[in-house]
C-alpha cells in the first residue's frame, strides 16, 4: 500500500511538470565525406503529459554518395522515449528505444529494421539562450553493430525557434555488408512549441 502510494505520487508529480502537449521539429544538413557530401535531415518529436505512454520522435536522415561507392545508408528512426528530467536544474534527460529502418533498394544485405537504445541529455546555460548536450543511439541486434553519436549546441534567441549545430559520427557495421562510418558537422534550424 505504501509503495503504491509512493508510485502514484511520483507519477502525479511527473505529470504535473510535463508539457501539456509539446511539439519540436528540426531540419538541416549533415556534411560528410570531408565536406563533399551534403545530406539533409529532418525530425519531429511529440511530447505529452501521460506518464505511462512514451513520447514519440520521428527522424529521417539522407546518407547518399558516401565515399567511393553508390551505397545509400539513408534511414528513418522511430523513437519511443520517456522524459526523466525536464529542465530540473537546467538539465533535460530522455531515454528510450529507437527502431532504425534502412531501405536500400540496391543492397538487400542492409535492408531491415534495427533496434537501438536511446539516451539524450542537454544542459541549458543559465542566463543565455544556449544549451549544450548530445545523443547516443546504439545496438543493432545480431546482424549489425550500430552506434550513432551526436554532440549539439542549440541557440534559441526566440521563444519558439532557434539554430543548432554540432558533430555526428554514425558507425554501422553490418555482418553481411561491412563497416561504414559517415561523420561530420551538421547545421540546422528548429522550432519548439
Amino acid at each position: 500500500m505504501k509503495s503504491a502510494l509512493l508510485l502514484s505520487t511520483a507519477l502525479l508529480a511527473s505529470a504535473a511538470h510535463a508539457d501539456v502537449l509539446g511539439l519540436t521539429a528540426e531540419t538541416g544538413s549533415f556534411i560528410t565525406n570531408d565536406g563533399e557530401d551534403f545530406n539533409s535531415y529532418f525530425g519531429v518529436a511529440i511530447e505529452h503529459p501521460i506518464p505511462v505512454i512514451p513520447n514519440i520522435r520521428l527522424q529521417n536522415q539522407s546518407l547518399k554518395k558516401f565515399g567511393d561507392s553508390n551505397l545509400d545508408l539513408s534511414y528513418n528512426d522511430y523513437t519511443l522515449y520517456y522524459e526523466f528530467l525536464d529542465g530540473l536544474l537546467w538539465l533535460d534527460l530522455d531515454a528510450g528505444v529507437t527502431f532504425r529502418k534502412i531501405d536500400d533498394a540496391g543492397n538487400s544485405d542492409i535492408d531491415g529494421t534495427y533496434p537501438l537504445g536511446y539516451v539524450s541529455a542537454y544542459v541549458s546555460i543559465p542566463g543565455t539562450a544556449l544549451s549544450v548536450g548530445g545523443e547516443v543511439k546504439t545496438g543493432g541486434g545480431s546482424d549489425a553493430d550500430i552506434t550513432d553519436t551526436t554532440f549539439k549546441v542549440k541557440f534559441q534567441p526566440l521563444i519558439f525557434a532557434g539554430i543548432e549545430a554540432g558533430y555526428r559520427t554514425v558507425t554501422e557495421d553490418f555482418s553481411s555488408a561491412g563497416k561504414y562510418e559517415p561523420k561530420g558537422a551538421f547545421i540546422g534550424v528548429f522550432v519548439d512549441f
